[in-house]
């Protein structure tokens, strides 16, 4: 991914409102209640997880399974992964991609625990990061995963990323505004990811 490419995605979030989306409408309405809900603190690290996950799987395609066995270890590593200082590491996100089945949902919760740091990550995005369709066993290796971080990380150092990141909430506001959708902050790696998914979406 590059800034100049991503620069293109402010231009078709100025002409989209989608009105003709209902899903992608409902997430963009509920994305904001997702994230408040996910760091309401729990009993234990295990009611958060399963709370995030939960949050997770109602717009997910998929039905939420859990293995079990795992749910100590996920939980332990959600914790580390949405503390003061966050890890990002293999050893943090495979146990709750274990626990969940599912890499994409193991990031998405991740996002919900710590959003400035995790981004959102689904085949959409990696299509337009590889310019190719992924696999699913490609969608299934971490190591895919913490390329596409080290690649938003890498967008977000960029000395024209606060010029686009202003351009791009600007235009991202004035779509929820034609949506009635009361405004809600972007967190750099949230806007780096939705810039992916649009221009994945042409």
């Amino acid at each position: 991914m590059n800034i100049e490419l991503l620069y293109s995605a402010v231009d078709l979030v100025r002409a989209s409102g989608h009105r003709s989306n209902a899903r992608e409408a409902a997430f963009l309405r509920t994305y904001p209640i997702l994230l408040a809900t996910a760091r309401i603190p729990g009993a234990d690290a295990i009611e958060t997880l399963l709370r995030s996950a939960s949050l997770v799987y109602a717009w997910m395609p998929s039905p939420l399974h859990l293995d079990m066995s795992q749910l100590e270890h996920a939980a332990a590593s959600l914790a580390m992964a949405s503390g003061e200082a966050p890890l990002i590491a293999a050893e943090v996100i495979e146990p709750i991609a274990d626990c969940l089945g599912s890499l994409i949902g193991a990031a998405k919760v991740l996002h919900l625990s710590s959003p400035a740091v995790y981004p959102l990550w689904d085949a959409r995005v990696e299509r337009f990061r590889l310019q190719d369709e992924p696999s699913s066993y490609h969608m299934s290796q971490t190591r895919n995963y913490l390329s596409f971080v080290q690649e938003v990380q890498e967008v977000a150092a960029h000395p024209l990323f606060l010029t686009f990141h202003n351009e791009y909430c600007t235009a991202y506001q004035a779509r929820l505004q034609r949506l009635q959708i009361p405004a809600y902050p972007l967190t750099e790696t949230r806007v780096i990811e939705s810039a992916a998914a649009e221009l994945a979406g042409q």
